[in-house]
């Protein structure tokens, strides 16, 4: 009989689990390893300089948001110049506004010390009380008139003359020859007769109101003092109107 082939002689190890998961995951880190430097291989072949654009992108985003801030803040700052510029404005205004009426009560004032120093100057007349001037002005397109008197006296020097002052229009109404108290005149809104007190001059302002289709002739003004003086004076319709006109009733 030949003789017999030796038998293969067998190892026998230990399975160490560990070993085999160790195993595996180094290759899968040299495996992935592999994928990004393939990647960025591949980009830098591709698309070369793209690590500086995404620098430059970023940089160009930050000097974006600063710019962006820096706008909002000057239209900030816009809207608050426009503010203090509206505010400036009507300010100014509101200020020619009072110049303008200051002007016109120094105005008023220098008529009235010009219109005082006449009537008491040394050559003035002596004069007891009377009606110096009475102009009127018509209210818009209304029946009303603005009416303005002027009472003088300087013969009681310093001394404090007061009354009243009755006012009546003559004038034709629908055919018919009228004449009009001051109460039907105005409506009952003002004192009637209109009271006066002065020592030197007064002027007296109020309204009329015509009534319906009445067309006025002549006013009649009637002055009495509590002392019993009194002075009358008869004034034409379009002369008081005139005078309106002239803006001067202290002549």
């Amino acid at each position: 009989m030949p003789p017999r082939a030796p038998l293969p002689q067998l190892v026998v190890r230990t399975h160490d689990p560990g070993r085999v998961r160790i195993a595996f995951g180094l290759i899968a880190l040299l495996w992935a390893f592999s994928l990004v430097v393939v990647w960025r291989l591949g980009a830098e072949s591709s698309a070369p300089g793209f690590g500086e654009l995404r620098v430059l992108q970023a940089r160009s985003s930050a000097e974006l948001d600063r710019a962006t801030e820096e706008l909002d803040g000057l239209k900030d700052r816009v809207v608050v110049l426009e503010r203090s510029e509206q505010v400036s404005r009507a300010a100014n205004e509101s200020l020619q506004e009072t110049l303008r009426q200051r002007e016109g009560e120094i105005a008023s004032l220098r008529a009235d010390i010009a219109f005082f120093e006449r009537l008491v100057g040394g050559g003035a007349p002596r004069q007891p009380l009377a009606i110096n001037a009475f102009a009127l002005r018509p209210i818009g397109d209304s029946r009303g008139y603005a009416f303005a008197l002027t009472l003088t006296q300087n013969l009681k020097k310093a001394a404090v003359t007061s009354g009243g002052v009755d006012i009546a229009v003559d004038g034709v109404q629908r055919g018919v020859l009228r004449s009009l108290t001051l109460g039907e005149l105005t409506q009952r809104r003002q004192t009637v007769p209109i009271p006066f007190s002065f020592k030197y001059f007064q002027r007296l302002e109020g309204n009329l109101i015509l009534p319906d289709k009445f067309t006025a002739n002549r006013v009649r003004l009637v002055v009495k003092s509590s002392t019993g003086e009194q002075a009358s004076k008869s004034v034409a319709w379009s002369e008081a109107l005139a005078n309106g006109e002239k803006n001067d009733v202290r002549q």
